[in-house]
Order: structure tokens, then C-alpha cells, then sequence
């Protein structure tokens, strides 16, 4: 091959490298102006089919406007602005959540397979942080009016180790970024992931295996 022949295929490996990590940022670019959610299709596609008829209400929701009940086991709250709330982020690549946080409570380890997240502090204080592929902790304590980057992919937390309730806004470049709890990945999948694994993988015994199980097993 010659001089030049070798130029252009280095040019062109250079440029579909670019284009697929561009592509692997987040969702796939949109090809129309809009494409609002039709929730009710049973049409099977990578995001959502597009209705026909939709208005300004498909772009607006109050759902994050109120703090959540945080009245459970963690003693925190996610409430999703996502396009499952908002049909008009179908295609956009965007969304958000509000959390809200009991004094003391967490949002325990997890990762969002489909996308960054930044948070911005609404109240409160957090011990916020996440953890790289080479096990080194990033962490920060932040306070009212700072915000927080979670890189796509990694194992993050937040926990409000203050004596008053906490609430942040995030940011996800996706219009669905999933949610992915490591605990109850391990321990409260359907079916259940069988002991052996865990007893192994954790280095404990099969009561401790079955006892974390029971506890983190849903409510019915």
C-alpha cells in the first residue's frame, strides 16, 4: 500500500474512532425535532416509538417539585424526571431526579449503566463519592449550593450524616440512565443469586449471606 493509501486509512480508522466514542457518550443523537414518548405502544425499540399528537404538557412535570418520603429502610428517596415523567425527553439524551435524604439516611452504593450524573445540593449537607476501576475512593463532603460529578459507570453513594434533612437535584445525560444498587443486585434479585457465590465472593458464612437476604428482601 502506498504512502497516501496508508494516510487515508489512518484518517479514516482516526475519524470512526472519534465518531464511536462520541456515540458511546450517551443516547443516540435525535433525527427529528421532536419524538414524544408514546408510553402505551407495545412497539419494542431502543428508547421509545414517537406519537403523533402531543402538546406542551409531554415537556412539563411537577413531579420533583416536593421532598419524597424518605420512611423506609435506606432513608432516602429517588423521584425520577425521566422520560417515563416526561415524554418529551425521548431522543433529547437528558433527565433528572430530585433526592431527598432523612437525617442519617443514604443512597447507597450504585451505578447509572447509561449515564453521568451531577448533583446539586438543595439542602443539607452530604458525604458524597465514588469509587474508580483501579478501587480508589473519590470522596467530598458538600454543603447547600455545591455540586458533585459521578462518572458514567461507577459505584457512587451519598449519605446525610447531618442532624437535619438533606435534597440535591441530578442531572443525567440520558433520558433514562437506570439504576443499578449493588446490595440489592447481589441480594434481592429474582431469581436470587445462589449462595455459594456470595458466601465466596463476600468471604463469610451462609447465615450472614441469608440473614442480609432477609433484610433487604422487598416488602409485600
Amino acid at each position: 500500500m502506498s504512502a497516501f493509501g496508508k494516510l487515508v486509512v489512518i484518517m479514516a480508522m482516526t475519524i470512526l474512532a472519534i465518531s464511536l466514542d462520541k456515540a458511546s457518550a450517551g443516547d443516540p443523537d435525535m433525527l427529528q425535532d421532536v419524538c414524544v414518548a408514546d408510553l402505551t405502544s407495545s412497539l419494542t425499540v431502543n428508547g421509545y416509538p414517537c406519537k403523533k399528537n402531543f402538546s406542551e404538557i409531554d415537556f412539563s412535570s411537577m413531579v420533583i417539585a416536593n421532598p419524597g418520603a424518605t420512611n423506609n429502610t435506606f432513608g432516602s428517596i429517588v423521584t425520577g424526571a425521566n422520560v417515563m415523567k416526561v415524554p418529551g425527553l425521548n431522543t433529547l439524551g437528558v433527565s433528572m431526579a430530585r433526592i431527598d435524604y432523612a437525617p442519617g439516611g443514604i443512597n447507597p452504593p450504585h451505578t447509572h449503566p447509561r449515564a453521568t450524573e451531577m448533583i446539586f445540593v438543595l439542602e443539607g449537607e452530604l458525604d458524597v463519592g465514588f469509587i474508580t476501576t483501579s478501587n480508589v475512593l473519590i470522596s467530598k463532603h458538600i454543603v447547600k449550593g455545591e455540586v458533585f460529578a459521578f462518572p458514567r459507570g461507577l459505584v457512587h453513594f451519598q449519605q446525610n450524616n447531618g442532624k437535619v434533612p438533606a435534597a440535591v437535584i441530578s442531572g443525567f445525560n440520558s433520558q433514562l440512565p437506570g439504576t443499578q444498587s449493588i446490595a440489592t443486585t447481589l441480594f434481592a434479585s429474582s431469581p436470587t443469586v445462589p449462595d455459594h457465590v456470595l458466601t465466596k465472593t463476600f468471604q463469610v458464612g451462609t447465615k450472614q449471606v441469608e440473614k442480609i437476604k432477609s433484610r433487604l428482601a422487598p416488602k409485600k
